[in-house]
């Protein structure tokens, strides 16, 4: 089965540039907007109501969890907890995972932190196919389910530091390739080349409805990359804010 594209994509009929007020009903009747703000990207959509469950078996590491709502949970339960919220098309999120992906990889495999990966797909017009961070949420959850703690960041990482500009966009295929390159086993790349067969696609497209709504009721937004602890937003621009919550513990 073949995914449909993610995401609003409601047509906006053109007005006449001349009349402030088409332009203003042009504006108006977007269901979704997007803008891009202190180098992340938020994102304003009226979807609401209650996460849609998310069914997935078990995972080969004892501490990597996939919850009914999608959330890819890394590390030992009793640790503080740091909900992270991406796109794997977000570019800023890139910077995120170039700047603290290894200091949290790190804390995780020490047990020093647990990580929920709330991953979501609105970037998912800045690609070629239209649905590349859908796809991309249904690669990473393959490697969730088949790999260890390690692996699952390797990959993670050498997806983020793929990923596609301009445009562009990577296939099943290449995802496959690349995690297999970043240490996953044959089993977890032969997932990934099938994502667009079965239900795979529908649950990364669930995945990230329900990371939407946790957005929103946890931040008050939905925003990538976003950081949260014990409820509260962390500023992440702050170079020692998981320094932090790890002390505090």
């Amino acid at each position: 089965m073949n995914a449909k594209p993610a995401g609003n994509r409601k047509a906006t009929k053109a007005l006449d540039s001349s009349s402030n007020k088409g332009m203003l009903y042009t504006v108006l009747a977007l269901v979704a907007v997007a803008v891009v703000v202190l180098g992340g990207v938020i994102w304003f959509n009226r979807d609401g109501g209650q996460a849609t469950p998310v069914t997935f078996g078990e995972t080969s590491d004892a501490n990597i969890e996939l919850t009914d709502t999608g959330v890819i949970a890394v590390g030992d339960p009793s640790a503080p907890t740091v909900q992270i919220w991406e796109d794997f098309m977000c570019p800023a999120c890139a910077q995120f995972e170039g700047q603290f992906g290894e200091q949290i990889a790190s804390a995780v495999q020490e047990g020093e932190v647990r990580t929920e990966f709330h991953i979501l797909n609105f970037q998912n017009r800045a690609s070629g196919s239209g649905e590349y961070s859908t796809r991309a949420i249904a690669a990473m959850q393959c490697v969730a389910a088949g790999e260890s703690v390690e692996t699952f960041f390797s990959v993670k990482n050498s997806y983020f530091a793929q990923q596609p500009t301009g445009g562009g966009d990577l296939s099943p295929d290449e995802l496959a390739d690349s995690a297999e390159a970043a240490g996953a086993s044959e089993d977890t790349a032969a997932c990934v080349r099938e994502v667009e067969n079965g239900d795979a696609m529908d649950k990364a497209e669930d995945t990230a409805k329900n990371a939407q709504r946790t957005a929103q009721d946890v931040i008050g937004r939905v925003s990538t990359p976003s950081v949260a602890h014990d409820g509260t937003e962390v500023d992440w621009n702050n170079p020692t804010w998981l320094d932090e919550i790890i002390s505090a513990a």
